[in-house]
């Protein structure tokens, strides 16, 4: 995976010095059909309609690829990305991603069937968690002033 490196300050005490970090650069992003000619390329003994195969084997070879820098588009479903989580060096040139990358995380960008959720979805309270917290602090306070 390739990145670069940015020097950045912390917004809450800008009087720090600034540290270098790791940003991903992606090579592109991979479609749907480029993924799934990659799969093929590399052997698959998948069956029809064995789902749980298919959803492996796509999480896998995303993960392949992810690891090297892409980003993948899922269509409907959504684009997803890595970013790297790392430690800031006190300059570029002591930045060692051994030492300052300390993970890669996958990110995910809804896709049209999950732009809207919202629209779709019914809120409702959970009243009997209230009663709960309600309860509890109730008994806090008993216990309190049992105490007392």
């Amino acid at each position: 995976m390739k990145y670069t490196l940015v020097m950045r300050g912390n917004p809450r005490y800008p009087e720090r010095s600034k540290k270098a970090y790791a940003c991903a650069q992606y090579e592109k992003t991979l479609s749907i059909d480029e993924l799934l000619d990659y799969i093929v390329l590399h052997g698959s003994a998948l069956r029809k309609g064995d789902y749980k195969a298919v959803i492996s084997t796509i999480a896998e070879a995303m993960a392949d690829k992810m690891a090297e820098g892409y980003k993948i588009d899922l269509a409907e479903m959504g684009k997803f990305y890595p970013t790297l989580e790392c430690e800031g060096a006190e300059t570029m040139s002591e930045f060692n991603p051994d030492k300052h990358i300390k993970a890669i995380r996958v990110h995910w960008e809804p896709g049209a069937d999950f732009k809207d959720l919202k629209q779709k979805a019914t809120f409702r309270e959970d009243l009997a968690r209230r009663l709960q917290r309600e309860t509890l602090k109730v008994d806090q306070e008993r216990w309190k002033k049992k105490k007392d």
